[in-house]
């Protein structure tokens, strides 16, 4: 687990807006605070469950799964990228490659989905399939039970 702080500056590092030796601006790590939790609660809405929670202030735990940190970074540090660029294009292909690859398989690993119910219709005859049936024949006697 890391905190929103740790990420953020992995993210503004990624496009430049920041380097490792020199503390972010006030202004990029606000930015990059909007921006995750956004971001997070966007995942969250659309069923991607990485673990991730809502950030109160930045040094606050982000609680994600180990193999969610990289996209976590890399998406944010494309996210916030058009705050930074200056008019120039900041955010390589490998960049954009990187985030949009990490983001498919946490989708892949994490989305959660519903499995419908199953209609049948009414209208089938009882016991298809497993002889000549006709329509409401009954394939087996009332109340014997299918079994050894």
């Amino acid at each position: 687990m890391s905190t929103g702080t740790t990420i953020i500056k992995r993210a503004l590092q990624k496009i430049g807006a920041a380097s490792a030796v020199s503390e972010p601006s006030a202004e990029a790590m606000a930015t990059g605070f909007d921006t995750l939790n956004s971001m997070i609660s966007s995942w969250t809405s659309r069923g991607i469950m990485t673990g991730a929670t809502r950030l109160n202030v930045a040094g606050d735990e982000l609680n994600e799964k180990e193999d969610c940190r990289n996209a976590i970074i890399s998406n944010l540090a494309v996210k916030i990228s058009p705050d930074f660029d200056n008019g120039k294009n900041i955010v390589s292909p490998t960049l954009r490659a990187e985030a949009n690859g990490e983001f498919a398989i946490i989708k892949a690993l994490y989305q959660t989905f519903t499995i419908p119910q199953k209609v049948v219709s009414s209208t089938l005859p009882k016991g298809q399939g497993t002889d000549q049936s006709y329509y409401d024949e009954v394939y087996f006697a009332t109340g014997n039970r299918i079994g050894n």
